[in-house]
């Protein structure tokens, strides 16, 4: 356990930990398995080179921007993208140089969120070497998300969202502890070209400025150094102001997908269900820390209270919805809606029932911990504003989005385990000595390695799965292309590559006369009838003929999986 010697005499706090250079390891961990190791297994098995899930739409747009300089929609981003395009425009003509990309944002990003954690960890006068120990610990955490190690080679805006948060938070740290205008701007300036990436990173730049222009009048009161108040709102105004003007902008680009603010009518189950799984998602990728940290046997009655309702809540939405939002966390693999049904079940269905008990364990301990930290510390809960502000702002906006019937994907919340962990790491956390001895500690030890092994397999499962598979349909494709039998717009292979190589942009309306045997992201793709299909499933559809099958390995190094190529007949634009 890497929390050992956290946990001092009061009479050695002044003593500097003889571990204090020991953070390295597990910083390096954290690059290594969510970054560098990802990325070089995505060079070696062929994934730079190809698109994954939504990146069929935002590396055609960079490629479009790359050789034209003209912005190009494809109907399917619901977020900015923009300061995405016009950072990867030296690179955006290449997918390979796309994903390079993104690790480097990956990079940027993590170690960011070391800096936000060692800044709260200062904060609460740690000694130094033991604040960025529980800082690369956190970090490495941060990094084993399910789902992390394939986003970070690939060109979507969950990574570079989180980079921007973490950014933001950074900078915005230095600007509110020293009291300067230029880390301030710099904040507001890396903030909001997060926001134009994805606008929901507007809330760090905004908790920041907020707490900027609580203690612009609270300390002049009191003759303490400040910002001046009219710099607080200048900033905010200005801010406001850019990120007005660019969703004007974006609402006249064709295809932009700018945000529709519609209601949709919804029921009080989707909304408990959807808030519940974002809650597990979170709670999952923290339970090693969790497990380490959490002594509940310390509570009070209120806090017992959170946990056992939050444990009851949890539970009854795992078992009538499922216990995780999905598109990256999912039994069947990451981003299964991206292809025909049929995927086949990753670890056995008793990993993921493990896995989910796991996750509600962990959200019911956090929950009583949360609020036994209220009573203890007061709703400030002992960490620093700017994150507690930001952690409240992205909660309330991910509500505001689910009441609205929007979907929620498990990848949005990843910026929440910062706050989670400055939390989670800022309590007392027990020395691995502590917790070799005795049966509780015994079962508290075995409970964190169980759930460490559990998040890195799991996270470690989806990448090598997404792989194979993805590299598997995109070359099962292509060798019908080459060998002359269609055209990539009339060969059927999911959503990835049908998108990335359809003529048009998505409509917005889906086409009746395709029938719904076929992927339906197809139906959305105008005047496209396939020739082919490229199915995971074994069970042909009407008119669908069996011409082979190929074979593939379900994690890319063992297991076995199978493609099926079907002919479809009745179209009059096949070979």
């Amino acid at each position: 356990m890497l929390l050992e010697d956290d946990v001092r005499a009061p009479e050695s706090e002044d003593v500097p930990s003889p571990a204090a250079g020991r953070w390295l390891l597990p910083l390096g961990a954290a690059l290594l398995f969510g970054v560098f190791i990802p990325l070089a297994y995505a060079a070696l098995s062929g994934n730079l080179g190809i698109p994954h899930n939504d990146t069929w739409a935002f590396g055609r747009s960079a490629q479009e921007f790359a050789r034209t300089g003209h912005v190009r929609m494809f109907n399917w981003n619901m977020m900015g993208l923009a300061g995405l395009l016009v950072l990867a425009w030296p690179v955006g003509a290449s997918l390979a140089a796309q994903s390079v990309l993104i690790a480097g944002l990956a990079v940027l990003g993590l170690a960011a969120c070391f800096d936000v954690l060692t800044g709260v960890f200062d904060a609460d006068g740690a000694d130094p070497g033991r604040g960025r120990r529980r800082a690369a610990v956190g970090t490495l955490v941060v990094a084993l998300w399910p789902g992390f190690a394939l986003l970070s080679t690939s060109f979507m805006t969950d990574v570079p969202a989180f980079a921007a948060v973490a950014g933001t938070l950074a900078l915005g740290r230095r600007a509110l502890d020293r009291v300067s205008l230029p880390w301030l701007a710099a904040a507001c300036l890396v903030g909001l070209w997060g926001a134009t990436v994805r606008e929901q990173v507007l809330a760090a730049p905004a908790a920041v400025l907020a707490v900027a222009l609580f203690r612009s009048g609270l300390r002049a009161d009191r003759g303490r150094p400040t910002f001046r108040l009219r710099h607080v709102l200048g900033a905010g105004a200005v801010l406001l102001l850019a990120i007005g003007v660019f969703e004007l902008w974006r609402r006249g680009v064709p295809g932009g997908g700018a945000p529709d603010f519609t209601v949709r009518k919804v029921t009080p189950e989707f909304v408990f269900a959807a808030l519940m799984q974002g809650l597990l998602i979170v709670a999952l990728t923290v339970s090693p820390v969790v497990f380490a940290v959490v002594r509940p046997r310390a509570w009070s009655r209120p806090a017992w209270t959170a946990g056992g309702t939050t444990l009851a809540a949890t539970l009854l939405a795992s078992w009538d919805d499922g216990a995780f939002l999905g598109n990256y966390v999912s039994h069947d693999g990451a981003y299964p809606s991206a292809s025909i049904p049929g995927r086949p079940v990753l670890l056995g269905s008793g990993w993921w029932a493990v896995l989910a008990w796991t996750a509600c364990c962990s959200a019911a301990l956090l929950a009583g911990y949360i609020v036994q930290r209220v009573i203890t510390d007061g709703w400030g809960l002992g960490i620093r504003p700017e994150i507690l502000l930001f952690a409240v702002v992205t909660v309330l906006g991910t509500l505001v989005e689910v009441v609205q019937g929007r979907d929620i994907y498990d990848r949005y919340l990843m910026p929440l385990a910062i706050p989670a962990l400055a939390l989670l790491l800022t309590g007392p956390v027990p020395a691995l000595r502590d917790m070799r001895t005795g049966v509780r500690s015994g079962v508290r030890v075995g409970a964190v390695a169980v759930a460490a092994g559990m998040v890195a397999v799991t996270s470690a499962t989806l990448l090598t799965n997404a792989f194979a598979f993805d590299t598997a349909v995109w070359r099962t494709a292509t060798r019908l292309v080459d060998a002359g039998q269609a055209d990539a717009e009339h060969v059927d292979a999911g959503l990835v590559w049908d998108g990335y190589h359809s003529p048009t942009a998505m409509a917005d309306h889906v086409n009746r006369s395709i029938g719904l045997d076929v992927f339906g992201a197809l139906r959305y793709l105008p005047n496209n009838s396939p020739c082919f299909v490229v199915s995971p499933s074994s069970h042909a559809a009407a008119g669908w003929k069996l011409v082979s099958v190929q074979h593939y390995k379900t994690y890319g190094l063992v297991g076995k999986a199978a493609l099926y190529v079907y002919r479809v007949g009745g179209s009059q634009r096949c070979r």
